[in-house]
């Protein structure tokens, strides 16, 4: 029987999960898990998971919400925050209204302003 050795280290299964890594495969959020990056079977996982800086340590993500701020209508935006909890996944989705205030702009003058800008660089 042969015995392979993989040596993994807690600094980097911490960034794995910062970067969005999730344990399991069947929990992936698009960017891949830990399972399937070290190519162990669940239990391994269950094993890697009993080590004390590792044991409360979840998946963490980033979501960027992108406003429109320079229409002047009403713009609806939605934020979601994806929640890890045990073995469950909960999306919460919050609806934002916002007006933005109507601006004018005379474009020929920022055009000439950037041109300058630019040739003194």
């Amino acid at each position: 029987m042969a015995v392979n050795k993989v040596d993994i280290y807690v600094s980097q299964i911490m960034e794995d999960l910062n970067n969005g890594l999730t344990w399991l495969e069947r929990d992936n959020l698009g960017y891949g898990s830990i399972e399937e990056k070290y190519n162990a079977n669940p239990v391994q996982i269950a094993t890697i998971r009993k080590h004390p800086k590792l044991k409360d340590a979840e998946t963490s993500i980033t979501i960027f919400n992108v406003i429109d701020d320079i229409d002047d209508t009403i713009n609806k935006t939605q934020k979601s925050t994806v929640v890890r909890t045990k073995n469950a996944l909960e999306q919460q989705v919050v609806h934002v209204v916002s007006q933005s205030p109507k601006m004018e702009i005379n474009t020929s003058n920022t055009t000439n302003e950037a041109a300058n800008i630019f040739a003194q660089l």
